[in-house]
Order: structure tokens, then sequence, then C-alpha cells
């Protein structure tokens, strides 16, 4: 029965043939029992005809056998060949049409159904590659979309670092405008100080553990935190160091960008410092790295208006240390420089952060008091006398043996409601502890600007007056 069920063309024989054999057989043998009865004589006719009927049985299924496989079932194989080969993906095959009937109809219909197909999978196809091509499109437009506000961040970052030459403006305005653009929840940056190679924390956001002026060893670990260096002309001047919010990884694209904001941030700090040494130099006597004369008197200005804005009190201190010609010429000058080195440190040493010691020329200091009424000018004034008489220089052409000093004082507005005028009364009480013996400290009091052995020392007052 399998067999018969495999092949179409047996089934066609067996439908066709057996039923046209069993009505001939039935026939004749009909026919056989009917001439029987009649012509008993014709049986052995009967016998040659049913021999000869199954001979043309025979022939008839072999032709029709040979039939059916030319015109039925050769064309169903190529058909279902061409079906498979369409299964494995080919399909530009195409099956042959040999015929009008039915199956030629079928072959006819599965080659427009193939073609049907192909131009859907061609369609499919051109819809993917568009698709591809869309969505680069869209990433490269999102990529240049994200360098272009990268870019215009960088540019706006420059503009606002280079507004200003100050440090700790320029930091703080560095770490507010990085830390929305990369969402930082922790930005710290380290400067390494020269004199010691320490890195110091300068500005700091988001980490309560750490402040501005904390010290870290050269090369320490800052745990939790990424690290990107501040170069300048490739030497490290620092350290920004950062951590994304809930910790989240860099990638590529913001590890760019963090590169390009220590850059620009190095080069701002750099140009900061440079900045502040230049000041510094313009304002810093070449010898004992006290305030020069400008920066004496600009500060003199500054202390002057703000007293008279809020009606406080201010004193000068003018200081010469004793007897410096005569120092020289036993010791030399190079000693004699470096006498004047030490006493600018000891009186830096000795007077308050918001006071002032400057060089005002030759051995003379200037010493600004902020906020110093009468006392507490003489008593600063002392201090800084028996500061360096404590020192204990050795002075060679001096009495005691040792360097000393002498003071003159003078107090806004009581001795002098302008800069000149009070100037010159420290510069009379100056003179006055000449007089009075050297080492000691003297206030401005009345006629001594009129002394008739003092002479005004316009080194100190032309400024003043100017």
């Amino acid at each position: 029965m399998l067999y018969v069920r495999r092949s179409i063309g047996r089934k066609l024989l067996l439908a066709v043939g057996l039923p046209s054999l069993v009505f001939t057989v039935a026939g004749v043998l009909w026919l056989r029992e009917e001439t029987a009865r009649i012509a008993p004589g014709v049986e052995p006719v009967y016998r040659v005809a049913l021999v000869g009927l199954g001979v043309f049985a025979a022939a008839m299924a072999i032709t029709f056998t040979l039939v059916i496989r030319l015109f039925v079932r050769n064309p169903l194989k190529r058909l279902v060949a061409a079906m498979k080969r369409a299964q494995t993906g080919d399909f530009l095959h195409r099956v042959p049409v040999e015929s009008t009937d039915e199956i030629g109809r079928l072959a006819q219909t599965y080659n427009e159904t193939l073609a049907a197909i192909t131009d859907l999978h061609t369609r499919r196809i051109d819809d993917a590659l568009a698709m591809d091509a869309l969505q680069r499109e869209v990433a490269v437009k999102e990529a240049v979309e994200r360098r272009a506000r990268e870019l215009s961040f960088l540019v706006d970052l420059g503009r606002s670092l280079a507004s200003t030459l100050e440090l700790e403006p320029l930091l703080r305005a560095l770490v507010e405008r990085i830390v929305p653009a990369l969402g930082l929840e922790v930005v710290e940056v380290l400067l390494v100080e020269e004199a010691t190679g320490d890195l110091v924390v300068r500005a700091v956001h988001g980490h309560e553990d750490r402040k501005p002026g904390d010290r870290l060893r050269a090369g320490a670990a800052l745990a939790g935190l990424e690290t990107r260096p501040l170069l300048q002309a490739d030497e490290p001047i620092g350290l920004l160091a950062f951590r994304k919010t809930g910790g989240a990884p860099v990638d590529a694209d913001e590890a760019r960008l963090v590169d390009s904001v220590a850059g620009l941030a190095a080069i701002a700090i750099a140009n900061a410092r440079l900045h502040q040494q230049m000041v510094r130099l313009s304002q810093t006597d070449a010898l004992t790295g006290a305030h020069n004369r400008r920066s004496l008197f600009a500060r003199l200005d500054q202390e002057l208006e703000r007293c008279r804005r809020f009606e406080n009190t201010m004193a000068v201190a003018l200081v010469d240390v004793d007897r410096f010609r005569q120092y020289n010429e036993a010791t030399g000058h190079a000693a004699g420089d470096t006498v004047l080195k030490s006493v600018a440190t000891l009186l830096a040493g000795a007077v308050r952060r918001v006071d002032l010691v400057a060089r005002s020329g030759g051995e003379e200091f200037a010493v600004v008091l902020a906020r110093a009424d009468r006392a507490a000018a003489l008593a600063a004034a002392e201090k800084l006398r028996a500061t360096v008489e404590q020192a204990a220089l050795p002075h060679p052409a001096s009495e005691a043996g040792r360097v000393t000093i002498s003071v003159g004082v003078a107090v806004f507005p009581e001795d002098g409601r302008d800069l000149g005028a009070l100037v010159d009364a420290a510069d009379a009480a100056l003179f006055a502890a000449k007089r009075a013996g050297r080492n000691v400290v003297r206030a401005h009091e009345p006629g001594m600007r009129a002394h008739p052995g003092r002479r005004r020392d316009a080194r100190v007052t032309a400024d003043a007056d100017g």
C-alpha cells in the first residue's frame, strides 16, 4: 500500500487500469458462461481470448506507465526539485512550463508565486539596507551633536577660565562648570606645591572628608576616584580627581572630554600661577623678599580709604636698622645684604597676617598695621624691636654687639589725615627714636616734625605726596 501511496503514477494506473481489467475479465467470464450453454465447442477459443486479454492488459499497463511517467511523474518530479531548491534559498530558479494542462498551470503558478516571494525578499533586503543606513545616519548625527555639545562646553569652559587670572576664583569656576556637565558627584583639584612637591587640595566638591588645604604626598592613591594629570609642558602641576554619580564607569567619549577639560584647566592654572608670580615680583623687593615701595603705598591707600569709610584707625611703623652703614663698612656689603634679609624675615614673622612689611629703601622698612590704635601700634612696634634684638644677629660696629632697630609710629587719623602727613609723622617719630639712643620705639607727638635737627626724608615721603 505504501508503494502505491508514494507515486501518483501508480495511483493513476491503479485507479484507471484495475477497474478496466476487472470489468473486462468479468465481461469475458460472463460471455463464456452464456456461450457454453449455447455452443460448448467454443471453449478453447475463450482460453485463447483470456490469454490474449492478459497480454493486452500487460501491454496497456506498460504503455500507461510510460505515459504517466512522461507526462505526469517527470514534470511533478521537476516541480518538487524546484521547490526543494527554493527551500534551500535559491529563489531565482524557475520550473520549465512544458504544457498548458493542470501540471503546466501548477508550474506557472509556482513560478509566479516564487517570483512574488523573490520580490518580497528583495524588498525586505532593501528595507533592511535602508534601515541600516538610517540607523548609521542617526548614529552619526547623534555623534556629531554630542561632539558639538562637547565643543560648545569646552569653549564656554575655556571662556570662563580665561575670564580671571586669580587662582581661587578660577578653580571654583572650574568645579562649578564640570560637576553638572559631566555628571560628577565628587571633584577635587590638587596642585603640586613647588617647595615640597606635595599635592595640596585647592578646590573640592562632594567630599566631606576633604577640605581645601589638605596635603597628600606625591603619588598617594585617591581611593574611589579617577584621576587625570594636569600637565604644563609635560610637567605635572596637579591632579583632577573625580567620581561619577553612583560610581558609574567613564566611557570612551567621557574620558576624552575629561582629558580635554584637564588640558584646559592646566593651561588656565599655569597662566594664573604665572600671573601671581608676576604680581609677586612686581610687589616684592628682590633682595629681602618683603613687599616693595609700590606695594607699600598701594596698601596704604587701600587702608586709608577703608578707615575713612568705616571710621577705623590704622598705624604706620617705620623701621631703621641701627648703624647699618658702619655694619657695611666693617663686614662688607654682602654681609649687609644678609642682615637685611634676616631682618625682613624677622619682621614678617612678628606681625599679623593682615599687616604688611615692606622695604621702603636702603636699611629702612615700613610696617602697615591694619585697624590698630595707638596702644596696639606701640605694642606691635615693641614686639618688632624685641624680636630683632632677641635674634642676636652679630654687629661688630654696635655698642650692644648685635643688630638692633629703631621704630617710629604714627596713627591715623590722630597724627595725619592723609597719606603724606601720616608717613611724615612716622618719619618724625623714627627720628626721635634715633635721637633717643636707638633700639627704642617712639610714637609721634606734636612738635616732632618741626625739630630743628630733623630733615624730611624725601625717599620715604615722595611716593606718599605723589
